[in-house]
C-alpha cells in the first residue's frame, strides 16, 4: 500500500504539472481582461467550484469543522494570499508578452522548493544541491545583468510556488478542503473589490469578446483540477520529488515564449544554461545517509 500510495502520488503530479504547463495559452486567450480582474474572478470561480465538490466526495462536515479551527483559518489564509500572488504573477507575465520570465520563475521554483526543504522540512542536501542553487543563483544574476532589471514576476512566482509547496506539505487537510477554504477565504473579498471596481468605471470584462468571456466560464474548473492533483500528491511524495517534475512546467513555458515570438538571445540563453546546469547537478543521485530525516516517500 506505500508503494501504491507513492505511484498515485507521482502520476498526479505529473498530471498537474502537464496542465499548468500548457496555461500560458488560456490566458493569453483571454488578454483582453485586465490580471488584477482575472485573478478576482478565478479565484470567486475556483471557490464556487470547489464548494460543488465538496458534498459530491462527502467532505463538507470536514470543511465545516476547518473554519471552526483558529489555527487552520490562519494557515489557510497564508496559503490563499501565497497562492494568489502566484496566480497574479503568472497572469501578469503572461500577458504582458513575458512568458520566457514565468518560465524563468517555475525553474527556480524546485530550487527554492530545495531550500525550503531544507530550513522547514530539514531535509538533507549535500554539495551537490547547494552547488545547484549557488548556479541558480548565478543564471539569475546573468538575466538581470542582461536585461538591466531585476525579472521580479520570476522571483514572485518563485518565493510564493515554494512557499505554498511547504506549507500544503504541512497541511492535513483534504485538497478539496483546503482549496476550498483558501479561495472561500478570499472569494467575498474579491467580489467586494470588482464592485467598487466597477463604480469607479467599466470593468475590462464588459468589453472582451464574447468567446473570451466563454473561455473564462472554465478557470474555475480548469484552476482547481491541478491544484486538486498537487495537494493530492503533495502528502504523499517527498518535497524535493515534487520540484523535480516540476521541470515540466517551465519546459513547455519556454517552449511557448519562442512560438509567442519573445527574443531569445545569446545572454539569455547563457543565463537559462547556469540554471540547467543546477537543475542537472540537482537532479544527480546522492549517496544515501541513512538518517531518519531522508526516510519516508
Amino acid at each position: 500500500m506505500f508503494y501504491s500510495s507513492h505511484t498515485r502520488g507521482l502520476a498526479a503530479i505529473i498530471l498537474a504539472y502537464s496542465i499548468w504547463g500548457l496555461f500560458p495559452v488560456y490566458w493569453k486567450l483571454l488578454g483582453r481582461i485586465s490580471p488584477t480582474e482575472l485573478l478576482f474572478i478565478r479565484l470567486i470561480l475556483t471557490s464556487l467550484s470547489c464548494l460543488l465538490l465538496l458534498p459530491l466526495r462527502g467532505s463538507w462536515k470536514d470543511f465545516r469543522a476547518a473554519w471552526q479551527d483558529r489555527q487552520q483559518l490562519a494557515t489557510s489564509l497564508f496559503t490563499a494570499i501565497l497562492l494568489s500572488g502566484n496566480w497574479f504573477a503568472f497572469i501578469w507575465a503572461v500577458n504582458n508578452g513575458r512568458v520566457m520570465e514565468s518560465s524563468l520563475g517555475y525553474f527556480l521554483c524546485p530550487l527554492v522548493s530545495v531550500l525550503l526543504g531544507r530550513v522547514i522540512e530539514h531535509e538533507h542536501l549535500g554539495v551537490r544541491r547547494w552547488l545547484a542553487v549557488g548556479l541558480a543563483a548565478a543564471g539569475v544574476g546573468t538575466l538581470v545583468i542582461i536585461a538591466g532589471r531585476l525579472p521580479l514576476a520570476a522571483i514572485c512566482i518563485a518565493l510564493t510556488w515554494g512557499g505554498y509547496a511547504v506549507m500544503k506539505k504541512r497541511t492535513t487537510l483534504g485538497p478539496v478542503v483546503g482549496l476550498g477554504m483558501e479561495t472561500s477565504l478570499l472569494a467575498p473579498v474579491s467580489a467586494v473589490i470588482l464592485l467598487i471596481m466597477a463604480f469607479q468605471g467599466p470593468l475590462t470584462i464588459t468589453t472582451a469578446p464574447s468567446a473570451a468571456l466563454g473561455f473564462l466560464t472554465t478557470a474555475g474548473f480548469l484552476t482547481a483540477a491541478p491544484l486538486l492533483l498537487f495537494a493530492f500528491a503533495a502528502q504523499r511524495i517527498r518535497l524535493s520529488t515534487m520540484g523535480m517534475g516540476q521541470y515540466i512546467v517551465p519546459s513547455a513555458h519556454l517552449g511557448l515564449a519562442v512560438l509567442y515570438g519573445e527574443p531569445v538571445t545569446g545572454g539569455v540563453l547563457a543565463g537559462f544554461a547556469l540554471i540547467w546546469c543546477g537543475l542537472v547537478v540537482y537532479s544527480l543521485p546522492q549517496r544515501k545517509r541513512g538518517t531518519a530525516s531522508e526516510k519516508g516517500v
